[in-house]
């Protein structure tokens, strides 16, 4: 009897290592499937991460450009445009100059006729 109880035990024994081996390969087959999946997330966020450098890089060309752009307008303007306009405004300035210049020579022209001619009138009326 002593060996059937042996046996049993050897039987259990056999049995319980069978689902401890069991046990093991789904655990590493869950630690294989979980590694491939870290592998494919780093992947798909090293690549994320690339394709946002690529494009710090174009937008840092991009401004680069912008800024040369705008410091050849800026200098274009200083030198070729704003000459201009500051002539069109003393141009302008001489231009409201004149005009007042010849608005009071008129109104006095017009006021001397007005006095010469209430003058002469009077006279032939025999005033």
């Amino acid at each position: 009897m002593a060996d059937d109880t042996t046996q049993r035990d050897i039987g259990r024994i056999e049995g319980r290592l069978e689902g401890i081996e069991a046990n093991l390969s789904a655990i590493e087959r869950l630690i294989r499937e979980q590694n491939v999946a870290s592998s494919e997330s780093r992947k798909a966020l090293y690549e994320r991460v690339g394709a946002i450098e690529t494009d710090v890089k174009i937008s840092a060309g991009i401004d680069a450009q912008v800024r040369e752009r705008l410091d050849g307008f800026d200098s274009k303007l200083s030198t070729d445009v704003m000459p201009t306009i500051n002539e069109v405004r003393r141009w302008k300035i001489t231009g409201m100059t004149v005009l007042s210049m010849v608005g009071i020579a008129g109104a006095s022209i017009g006021a001397f006729i007005y006095w010469a001619w209430d003058v002469i009138v009077s006279k032939w009326n025999g005033g």
